[in-house]
């Protein structure tokens, strides 16, 4: 069987969250009715042996495994109670030097993105409230603006008349219009990623084929052979030029010579089909003869020649 997960973060074996962890405890204790096991209720109610076991396995699976083997021989969740308290209770005379430290050297202008810088302002304040000492938010206000990068020395001034005029008067106000800022910027960049004058990108599908009833769309169609893909068998094949000619119908029909038709759909005569044929049987007699008594020109040709 799995053991229970933890319902917040275990106290560490430095103490160091102490005073965190001792809140957690408190409330979860009081939405348990597990308080009077650790502190002596006002009106003197007795406390049952179960609600004491309970209790002592809460705070121990809620502290370090290391921190845990120092106090197992402990039977009662007010001994355990009372001896971390002992131990850390005074934990915040070491972490409040630590914690100025933290305070002096952070700067708004070493973030790259707004919500990290809040959440380390955050979390600096919160330990020095654990510590009794808390952090205003003129103090916090007076921190970020003061830390801005010189680049944005001009904004700074204009988020500084905000805080002036009274318009800008918590630190969640500062920070939430840093944020609006902080979007912006990103739009306009994303904007300018482009050059000047160019149009977006089409995306993959806009090169289509117009599927329209139109001229322009059965024009785009003609010649394809209805199938998809890249098989071999399926490209298409160039025509040549007789063939294509027949297929505008600008080709006249071998059996009556006319055009706009193909031959097995002619309709001529006889008598019509037999005179095409002697024409053409002369004007093809004619061409051959004319190339059989071509004079080719001697190679040596003189200026007389073109005379």
């Amino acid at each position: 069987m799995d053991p229970i997960r933890p319902e917040f973060e275990l106290l560490d074996s430095a103490g160091l969250e102490y005073h965190r962890w001792a809140a957690d405890v408190e409330t979860t204790f009081f939405a348990k009715d597990f308080t009077s096991t650790i502190k002596p209720s006002a009106d003197g109610a007795p406390v049952t042996e179960k609600d004491k076991a309970n209790a002592l396995m809460f705070l121990k699976r809620h502290i370090d495994p290391n921190l845990r083997w120092g106090y197992h021989h402990l039977k009662t969740p007010k001994e355990l109670w009372d001896a971390l308290d002992s131990r850390f209770g005074n934990i915040h005379d070491s972490l409040i030097p630590q914690l100025n430290v933290l305070w002096n050297e952070i700067r708004f202008l070493n973030y790259v993105k707004v919500n990290d810088f809040q959440k380390d302002m955050l979390q600096i304040q919160a330990r020095m409230d654990f510590c009794g000492k808390k952090f205003t938010d003129e103090e916090m206000i007076q921190k970020t603006l003061s830390t801005f990068p010189t680049s944005s020395m001009i904004l700074a001034n204009q988020y500084r008349l905000e805080v002036d005029n009274k318009r800008i008067t918590t630190f969640s106000r500062l920070i939430n219009l840093l944020q609006v800022a902080e979007r912006h910027n990103e739009i306009l960049v994303n904007n300018n990623a482009r050059a000047v004058g160019k149009k977006k990108v089409p995306e993959a599908n806009h090169g289509k084929v117009n599927k329209g009833k139109g001229p322009k769309g059965n024009r785009a169609r003609e010649g394809t052979s209805g199938h998809s893909g890249s098989d071999p068998k399926f490209e298409k094949t160039s025509m040549n030029p007789a063939t294509k000619k027949a297929a505008d119908g600008s080709a006249p029909c071998f059996k009556c010579g006319f055009t706009g038709h193909w031959y097995k759909h002619c309709k001529a005569s006889a008598n019509v089909a037999t005179s095409y044929k002697k024409y053409r049987e002369a004007i093809e007699h004619e061409a051959n003869y004319t190339e059989e008594n071509t004079v080719t020109p001697d190679a040596n040709l003189t200026i007389s020649d073109f005379l």
